[in-house]
């Protein structure tokens, strides 16, 4: 079958053939008075092309078939758009990763601090989205389970996976083995993710603020007041970021050259901001279209949606941290990929969490308390434990902190105890 794409004065229309016609002289035999009255008027020469496909794409489902709103129609559009996913993703990881180093580079910010910052905050806006969707909809539970698998993803499969493969590479190349952390990064950013961890463990154990869950009222919850105090402690870790940066810029910035390098630091800046703009557009589109597709080919292979949850989506909101760490560690900006990890608990937590609770109290459901909380808070113990003396993440440290995840992943996935 063909898709006819075309152009009018004000829009580019499209719309599906059924294949009635031999593909060698589709374009031959094309008659216009075949197609709907809305496209009577496109002039032949306006006709762009004609590609053959193997399923209907109508006209009003192929922006939510690119941006990851829909899911192809046939298996192999399914491959397809995984395939178109996965090269946004990496492409714009990529972009995303150069743009941010650069960032720093102009700005004399430390990489830590832009990863801690914009970076993780721009990694987390699906999560925000996600969470925030859900707790407007009505399925408040849900934006908990979001945020606290996105924590445990984050350290647990991100973190073990970027210390095994820098492991592997640097044994190949004859370096040090390991992800550099600075003491600066596990005493600064890293206590402001134990604390928020700590926080909301002991908020989690006492008064609900009236959260409901299944039309009935919760035992455990987030209430409101508490959700403000976590979301004063993201402005309190924005502002401690702010000082660390201001402090950075200050000591190698030539105090003569001031002024002009102000005026050239602003210039030099567009390219990169647009860049890092974009870069972060195409990375959260592709993991979208990624995750979207992926869902529904392992549906159709029989894959039960609660593994499915547990996996795919669990991992697929927090592909752009995955993407973005992985590339960052692989091209040796390990304080970039760390500090994008340690703003993102934050953020889920201080910003993401906090703020869906502050719409609605957050009901927190038994494996939450007994389970999810206690590996995110192990886990979070685990990452500042590991190097503190050594400075460094190692093959061991990640295999150790995947193993743990891959433990509680398997648990609640085969034993189901909270079910």
């Amino acid at each position: 079958m063909a898709i006819i794409v075309g152009g009018g004065p004000c829009a580019t229309t499209c719309y599906a053939l059924i294949q009635s016609l031999p593909r060698r002289c589709c374009a031959e035999r094309l008659n216009t008075a075949n197609l709907p009255p809305r496209f009577h008027t496109i002039p032949p020469s306006f006709v762009c092309s004609i590609v053959i496909v193997d399923s209907v794409i109508l006209a009003d489902n192929i922006v939510p078939l690119l941006v990851g709103g829909e899911a192809a129609s046939s298996v192999i559009g399914l491959v397809v758009m995984i395939l178109v996913g996965m090269a946004a993703i990496f492409k714009g990881g990529d972009l995303f990763t150069e743009s941010s180093v650069e960032i720093a580079r102009i700005t004399h910010i430390p990489p830590v601090v832009v990863g801690a910052t914009i970076v993780s905050m721009a990694t987390s806006f699906p999560e925000f989205m996600v969470s925030l969707t859900g707790t407007l909809s009505g399925s408040a539970e849900f934006a908990v389970g979001n945020a606290i698998g996105s924590c445990l993803c984050n350290i647990g499969l991100i973190i073990g996976l970027c210390a095994i493969v820098r492991g592997v590479l640097a044994r190949r190349r004859g370096q040090q083995t390991g992800i550099a952390t600075g003491r600066d990064m596990l005493a600064g950013p890293g206590m402001f993710m134990l604390g928020s961890c700590v926080l909301l463990c002991l908020f989690s154990l006492f008064d609900a603020g009236g959260a409901m869950m299944m039309g009935q009222p919760t035992e455990f919850g987030l209430s409101r007041w508490q959700a403000a105090i976590l979301f004063i402690g993201m402005f309190w870790y924005l502002g401690y970021s702010i000082q660390v940066a201001r402090r950075a810029r200050y000591e190698m910035t030539i105090s003569n050259d001031a002024q002009q390098n102000a005026v050239s630091t602003r210039t030099a800046l567009i390219k990169p901001a647009v860049t890092f703009l974009v870069a972060s557009t195409i990375v959260v589109i592709g993991s979208r279209v990624l995750v979207c597709n992926g869902e529904e080919i392992a549906l159709r292979m029989g894959v039960p949606k609660l593994v499915l949850g547990l996996t795919l989506f669990a991992v697929g909101t927090s592909l752009p941290e995955l993407t973005i760490s992985l590339i960052a560690v692989l091209k040796g900006h390990e304080a970039l990929g760390i500090g994008n990890i340690i703003g993102s608990n934050v953020l889920n937590i201080c910003w993401v969490l906090a703020s869906c609770a502050l719409v609605k109290p957050l009901p927190i459901g038994q494996q939450t308390i007994l389970l999810d909380l206690p590996v995110m808070l192990l886990l979070t113990v685990m990452l500042l434990a590991f190097p503190w003396k050594s400075g460094r993440i190692t093959s061991l440290a990640g295999c150790l902190v995947l193993l743990v995840y891959v433990l509680h992943l398997g648990f609640i996935t085969l034993a189901n105890p909270f079910s």
